[in-house]
């Protein structure tokens, strides 16, 4: 055997060995990122249990009314905030099943921020005065949940984040493409704190 096999055969090793740690270590990032979105996903879920909750008992097995009937004021935001409501835990659940896929992220964003806005016009439209309890008290039980939630989610992003950098990186994203490696979908655009 001639020095040139020996240092051609030294070569494949390394490449060889290199591409296994590589990819372990995309294989353990991109488990990250799932560790991660299981721990928010708990503290979403507790949103959308709060939200239940607080809705009045008509309106917790989904959509009382027929599309068109008239309602009042704090019927339609009610129907809003279930609808909203039953939108982001199908959001929720794809993402859930979607393993973090961006699309399925983006959506959640867009799911959390309808529930947000449907949350705030059914405290102010339909929660009474006198309501026990008060709209007040129910505002301070969702910003409660908003952040306890928001280290969970800055921790999925940051995991998000280090993997989808890690795999736009030459050479890694060689092995990403070659083994499927998708990037990840962010959640910064969660609303924060309203």
């Amino acid at each position: 055997m001639g020095t040139s096999s020996i240092w051609i055969a030294a070569a494949a090793a390394i490449v060889f060995f290199w591409g296994v740690g590589a990819y372990n270590r995309l294989v353990r990032l991109r488990a990250a990122t799932r560790t991660s979105f299981s721990v928010l996903d708990e503290q979403l879920m507790r949103q959308v249990v709060l939200v239940q909750a607080s809705m009045p008992e008509a309106f917790r097995g989904g959509l009382k009314t027929s599309p068109g009937e008239l309602q009042d004021g704090g019927t339609a935001a009610w129907t809003r905030l279930q609808a909203a409501s039953e939108q982001f835990s199908a959001a929720l659940a794809q993402a859930r099943r979607a393993a973090t896929d961006v699309p399925s992220m983006a959506s959640l964003v867009m799911a959390h921020e309808a529930l947000r806005a449907a949350w705030a016009a059914a405290l102010v439209d339909a929660v009474p005065a006198d309501a026990v309890p008060s709209a007040e008290r129910l505002q301070e039980r969702w910003m409660r949940q908003l952040h306890q939630a928001m280290p969970l989610r800055a921790a999925y992003n940051e995991a998000a984040a280090a993997y989808n950098r890690e795999i736009a990186m030459f050479p890694a994203w060689l092995l990403a493409k070659a083994c499927g490696f998708a990037p990840v979908g962010s959640l910064s655009r969660m609303t924060e704190a309203r």
